[in-house]
């Protein structure tokens, strides 16, 4: 299989890369110019540093099977940077694609649940929710997949929402790692607010079914262990691994309100993109973002395996031979 993955020297990107070369793929990886080569090291892999412009994308898919579009930007300066990236980025990747038509390789399309929003009551995130997305991120997300839809006519596509993602190679959640090691935890909101997550190891093999199983294309799935979790629980997980109890401490949402505008005041006069931001607090501070992957389970035929009791454990272990822990 002859596969093109954008944003591929990321944190998913790098472990897709690696499975996809371990199965014998061709694989071209698309970054931008004067991302770091990073994970993938010394791996078989034709790295063009072209971003996603259109000739260099119109080149990379000449002969592709499949197109895993992972591009993405979590925090921008400004609310049409993601605009510009999700959403028009993933309109080159379409159009791209679009121009072998009869021969066009399959978009698999890694979305977010942020495109649907939290949950509204109890019922659990489908691909029949209606999409409240809460942020900028999730709105340009949810246009994304409107694109993805707008071409199905000529380009066979996959949508995949994922949750949260964990594991090797990943820094968001490590500082909570690093607070647990020294007895604590922070978090903003409820500690009983629950969540589906996934571990990347789980993420991958997902990304690789949605390519390869006939009847994924058209459809859009909903991700996550189908075993959803409070922040409470997976901090008291990453205590047992590391031998701690943590003290679950509760930062008032409007202390960290503060904080947030005080980070994005900060970050505009250094020209960068704050991490903590109003609408990333909005999102961090909603009860329930809980999916159903029954639906991906029983049609890509991949079921995680990575349950926080296993996943965090692992995610430990790379931290700590990596010298980051």
């Amino acid at each position: 299989m002859r596969a093109v993955v954008t944003g591929g020297a990321g944190f998913v990107g790098s472990h897709l890369i690696e499975a996809l070369v371990a199965r014998g793929d061709d694989v071209v990886c698309l970054e931008r110019p004067g991302a770091r080569r990073g994970w993938l090291g010394q791996l078989a892999v034709d790295y063009r540093e072209c971003g996603l412009e259109p000739e260099g994308l119109a080149a990379a898919l000449d002969g592709a099977d499949v197109v895993f579009h992972l591009a993405a930007l979590t925090e921008a300066r400004r609310p049409a940077d993601h605009y510009r990236v999700n959403t028009e980025g993933t309109a080159r990747v379409v159009r791209a694609a679009a121009r072998y038509n009869g021969r066009a390789p399959r978009v698999v399309l890694m979305s977010s649940l942020a495109a649907l929003g939290p949950n509204r009551g109890r019922a659990p995130l489908s691909p029949d929710s209606v999409p409240y997305p809460i942020s900028h991120y999730g709105h340009s997300k949810l246009l994304a997949e409107a694109v993805m839809h707008a071409y199905g006519d000529r380009v066979p596509g996959v949508i995949l929402r994922f949750p949260s993602i964990y594991g090797p190679r990943e820094r968001g959640v490590l500082m909570l790692f690093k607070l647990v090691r020294r007895g604590v935890a922070l978090t903003v909101g409820d500690w009983d607010r629950e969540v589906s997550l996934m571990y990347v190891t789980d993420v991958v093999r997902t990304l690789i079914a949605a390519a390869t199983c006939d009847n994924a294309a058209g459809r859009t799935y909903c991700l996550g262990h189908p075993q959803p979790v409070t922040w409470g629980d997976f901090a008291a997980a990453v205590g047992r691994v590391l031998g701690r109890a943590p003290h679950l401490v509760s930062v008032p949402e409007l202390v960290a309100r503060a904080v947030a505008i005080g980070a994005e005041l900060v970050a505009a006069l250094r020209n960068r993109a704050a991490i903590l931001n109003r609408e990333r607090l909005r999102e961090m501070v909603q009860q329930r973002w809980v999916s159903d992957p029954s639906l991906a389970i029983s049609e890509l035929g991949v079921r995680p395996e990575y349950a926080p009791e296993r996943g965090v454990p692992e995610t430990a272990a790379w931290y700590r031979q990596a010298g980051w822990l």
